[in-house]
């Protein structure tokens, strides 16, 4: 469509439509008989932290830019990429100009949604435990279609780079709507690592969340319900034996010297109780 046709709303101070501020800017502003949500990718980040972040993504991490522009722009790719495999994610109105206390580019407007993260639902004890386990349960092979998918076409973009209970929502017809994709992984030859990665950051966050009392319930439930034990029998090569020497021993070094390693939660105790359930 081209940009004559669009529609135009114009906003001279943004302020008081401050929704949150996270490193980005996002504003709830009236839209349509509703609301949208204005996302602004400039933060309050200098310029120097964008490129020290960015070096160290594209030289150590496997990741994609962190710079504004560029993360604008994987966010758009990534959503459309999730969207067209089937997976639920937040519309983008891409036929709406925003003029006014915004920059020129850096800028988009997405559904506002106002359902319950994952990380909000399985802490709250007013849900009966049995409820969420069906949630989780019933969670599992939509999250398990799209990481055989992302093998399957060795796609690093399906894969969630900051994968966690805060990044997926509940809606009101039970489907699950996953946000949050700034950056993603860059390499198509260790996809298999990277589910195991997203893996473990599910479930040592959901661990996290439902607390020591419940979490081996969760555990033993994604055993059981997970279709692909091959997965999650991944996560402990991933952690512990990866077969590159050089990973193998930075993340042995990562185990003695890093205090977070050996917390509760951490991934390798995560990784450590996965495999001791799959091998009673």
């Amino acid at each position: 469509m081209a940009s004559d046709q669009k529609q135009v709303i114009r906003f001279e101070d943004l302020r008081p439509y401050l929704l949150l501020k996270n490193g980005n800017y996002l504003y709830k502003i009236p839209f349509r008989n509703g609301f949208a949500v204005l996302k602004v990718y400039y933060g309050d980040r200098s310029l120097f932290r964008y490129i020290i972040k960015t070096l160290g993504n594209l030289l150590v991490a496997n990741q994609t830019s962190f710079m504004p522009l560029a993360r604008w722009q994987t966010e758009y790719e990534c959503l459309n990429l999730w969207r067209e495999a089937g997976f639920r994610v937040f519309k983008t109105y891409d036929d709406v100009i925003v003029e006014g206390d915004v920059p020129k580019k850096g800028w988009r407007l997405f559904e506002y949604v106002d359902r319950p993260k994952f990380v909000d639902y399985f802490a709250d004890q007013r849900v009966p435990l049995q409820d969420r386990l069906d949630t989780w349960k019933r969670f599992l092979p939509v999250w398990e279609s799209r990481h055989r998918l992302a093998i399957e076409r060795r796609e690093p973009k399906l894969i969630q780079e900051n994968g966690d209970l805060k990044h997926v929502m509940i809606m009101e017809d039970g489907d699950f709507l996953f946000f949050d994709f700034e950056m993603c992984f860059r390499s198509r030859r260790n996809v298999k690592d990277l589910v195991a990665r997203e893996i473990l950051a599910y479930l040592k966050s959901l661990g996290k969340t439902v607390g020591e009392a419940h979490w081996n319930l969760f555990l033993k439930l994604t055993i059981e319900n997970y279709p692909d034990r091959s997965l999650l029998e991944h996560t402990y090569t991933f952690a512990f034996k990866n077969p590159n020497p050089l990973i193998r021993t930075a993340r042995m070094l990562d185990r003695k010297i890093k205090p977070r390693a050996g917390k509760p939660f951490s991934k390798y105790n995560t990784a450590r109780k996965i495999y001791q359930l799959l091998h009673p």
